[in-house]
This record gives C-alpha cells, structure tokens and sequence, in this order.
C-alpha cells in the first residue's frame, strides 16, 4: 500500500523509500524475504511511476533472481491513498478474478518481526473477510487504536488518533485480506482509515496481536531508533552476521562495542571505536582514529582520521574531514564536510559542502 513520498527526506531525494538501505539491505528487502519466509511466492508493488528510479527494473530482477519469486508492478499515476492502490491492483492480486485465495497487505514504512506464519493461522480460524496485524504502543495516539475483543479477536471499532487514553493497542500496518473485499472497494482514491471501519460494522474483521519488534518508518529520527531492535534481532537469530573484536573483520587495534554490522568491501583503520549500534556500508572508508555511536554510513562513505559521527545517518559517497564532529545529524548523498567542522543537529541535503561549522539545528539548502 502506499505510504507518504518524504518520510525519509532528504535521503529520498536520490532514492525512493523502498530502496532506501535500512541495515544494509533496502527496506524492500527486508520485506521480501520475511514475505518469502511465510511461502509467497508472487508479490503486487503498489507504486508511482514518477517516483522510479532508472535502476527500479534492474533491482526487481535481481530480487526476483535472488528469492525465487515473481513481483510484478501495479502502477500509479496519481497518489490513490492507502486502500486505492488495492483495487488498481485486483486484476494481478486474484489473477483476473480467478484465484479466492487471501493475500497479505504491507504497508510500506513498516518494519517489524514479521510473524505473518502466525498471522495466516489466525486469518484461516475465522470467517471474516480481514486480519490486521496489532501491537501495542507507549503512544498510541499517534496511531490508529484499534479497540476489540481479547477473547474472539474480533475488532468493534477503531480511534483514530485519540486525545484521550482508548488502549494501546495500534494498527500495526500489516494485514491479510480475502478477495471479497474488492466489492468493498470504489475505484480512485481511498483510505484505509474508511474501509477498516466498514469491515468492522459487519463483524468481518479480526486482530492479531504481535509482541514482538515493530516501527513504523515516520521520519530519520525513527529510522535510526530502529537500527538498534534491528541489529539486537540479528545477534540473537544471526549472530555471525555482526561484527566483534575476535571476528578477525577489523585490525585488533580497532575496538567493537555492542552490536556494529560492516558490508563486505568496507575497511576499517586501526584504533577506531565503533558502537554500539553501528552500521557501515559496502565500500565504506574508515581511516585510522574513527569514531562511530548509534550511526548507519550507506555505501561509499569516507570518515577520514579521528573524526567522530555520533547518532547519524551519513548519505552515499559523503566524505567526513578529518577531526571532525557530526552529532544528531542526517548528512545526504554526496556531502562533503571539511576538515576539523562541527555539525550539529544539521539537516544537510545533496552535494553540499560545509566550511564552516553547525552549532545548531538547522536545514542545510
């Protein structure tokens, strides 16, 4: 389903959100395969074709290739909203209107556990038309509460965006559907936050509670709250993934602490400090000196000596002058920051370059 075009901004200024690298891997990605875990085996992109990349045919090849499975692209001409996109697609998702098997719906700035195994059994216990995915939330009114039964799972309304405490319990932006709700939908533009409510008049919508980790995509901020979770996850299900000082993957001058995730084709030079939650990406440079806190580099970043980039996000091919400090901020792709500069709590955007220094919040045109 569609999701807001700036979420990421101004890292979407070069990539669309779906192919944004989020622990080294594009968001799409991780989707995918969690879609792949749970036996799909054909995925519908819902997308905007003014948003596509030149390489958007090339990267849904290699996906097909690497995970064996067929994805297919329904395209928009004009944003439909959340629940549009669905019935512009129901040609591909019921295969011209012979296949009554259900089909997950995704919402694109959504990462979490994925149990959608455990959502399928619930989906098929029930004579409903819909399965939601639900998790509980420290603040639920910046969500849509959902308020239903804990014994039969069935949903009785939703809240949208409470200004009083309803539950905790939130639309976690997953969900299973059976084909009928097509005849639910018009054609053009339409809103989940309309159709959920419908199905749930009808007693033809149910929940499943998921504990485990879930984000929604809203801004860099939760971006980078979620690499934390994220890599927590990998030590305890792929430890051998993540970097330590005995891996033998950086000099045994350099030190690892807690969980830090480099891409094959990075180097690290000697005495730096990395962590925690620290990812570096393919091709990235790091001299000697370096130090990284809570920071993702995408591809081609170099940190040059002794600098210091603390919960950041550090764009493609951007370059780190040595000595200098980057602190809470989101440098784009191709940013160039000179030597011994202090930016802090900048927003810099594409093919800049900082002379002098940041000391303050501030949108770097």
């Amino acid at each position: 389903a569609g999701c807001p075009l700036d979420i990421l901004r101004p890292l979407t200024l070069s990539l669309p959100q779906p192919l944004i690298e989020f622990c080294n891997k594009t968001l799409l990605l991780h989707q995918l395969e969690a879609l792949k875990a749970a036996g799909v085996n054909d995925v519908i992109l819902c997308v905007n074709e003014k948003n596509l990349p030149k390489s958007w045919n090339e990267v849904i090849a290699q996906y097909e290739a690497e995970l064996g499975m067929r994805i297919q692209c329904s395209m928009e001409t004009s944003p439909l909203g959340t629940a549009g996109p669905l019935k512009l697609a129901q040609g591909l998702i019921t295969n011209d209107g012979s296949s009554a098997e259900p089909f997950f719906v995704l919402n694109g700035d959504v990462l979490c556990s994925f149990p959608l195994r455990d959502m399928i059994h619930v989906h098929t216990k029930h004579h409903g038309v819909g399965t939601i995915m639900t998790t509980r939330n420290a603040q639920p009114s910046r969500y849509g509460v959902v308020v239903g039964d804990e014994k039969t799972g069935k949903i009785q309304h939703f809240v949208n965006r409470p200004e009083t405490h309803v539950s905790d319990l939130i639309n976690a932006g997953l969900y299973i559907f059976n084909p009928a709700l097509f005849s639910r939908l018009a054609d053009g533009k339409a809103s989940m936050n309309a159709v959920l409510p419908a199905l749930a008049a009808e007693d033809l919508l149910y929940h499943f509670e998921s504990h485990g980790y879930w984000v929604k995509m809203t801004d860099v901020r939760t971006f980078l709250s979620a690499v934390g979770p994220q890599l927590e996850m990998m030590r305890l299900l792929e430890p051998h993934k993540l970097v330590s000082n005995q891996s033998g993957a950086v000099p045994a001058s350099t030190e690892i602490v807690g969980n830090v995730l480099i891409a094959q084709g990075a180097i690290v030079g000697e005495d730096c400090k990395l962590g925690p939650d620290v990812v570096i990406g393919p091709n990235c440079v790091l001299e000697d000196g370096v130090r990284l806190e809570a920071t993702t580099l995408f591809s081609g970043v170099t940190i040059r000596r002794h600098a210091l980039v603390h919960d950041s996000v550090i764009g493609w091919g951007t370059q780190v002058g040595g000595w200098a400090w980057i602190t809470s901020a989101v440098l784009a792709e191709d940013v160039d920051v000179k030597h011994a500069t202090l930016v802090n709590g900048a927003t810099v955007l594409p093919h800049k370059e900082l002379f002098s220094n940041v000391r303050s919040p501030q949108i770097i045109i």
